[in-house]
């Protein structure tokens, strides 16, 4: 990977973007933050930044119940596969009454 390389210009650019940006920055800090947007059903929240530890509770931790996993249904689903194929192999190649 080359390193990029930047002229004088592009880096005084780039270092006056970021002073224009932190002013915005501090501009906008002082204006007063809309509260985000809702989904109906829920205007009647009135706490936005309240954290986890606040509103939540812990709950007892169980076991998960015993489901079979992706690589299971898929062992099991190549198993059936082949016994059908097995089948089928053997019904067609059985061999016809009187010859053998």
């Amino acid at each position: 990977m080359q390193p990029t390389t930047r002229t004088t210009q592009e880096l005084r650019d780039e270092l006056d973007l970021n002073d224009k940006v932190m002013e915005d920055a501090a501009a906008n800090d002082s204006q007063d933050l809309l509260e985000p947007e809702t989904v109906p059903g829920n205007d009647r929240i009135t706490a936005w930044d309240e954290s986890a530890d606040e509103a939540g509770h812990r709950v007892a931790s169980e076991p998960a119940e015993k489901e079979e996993t992706i690589a299971e249904q898929l062992v099991d689903a190549g198993r059936d596969e082949a016994g059908e194929e097995q089948r089928l192999s053997a019904a067609l190649n059985k061999p016809k009454d009187g010859q053998g």
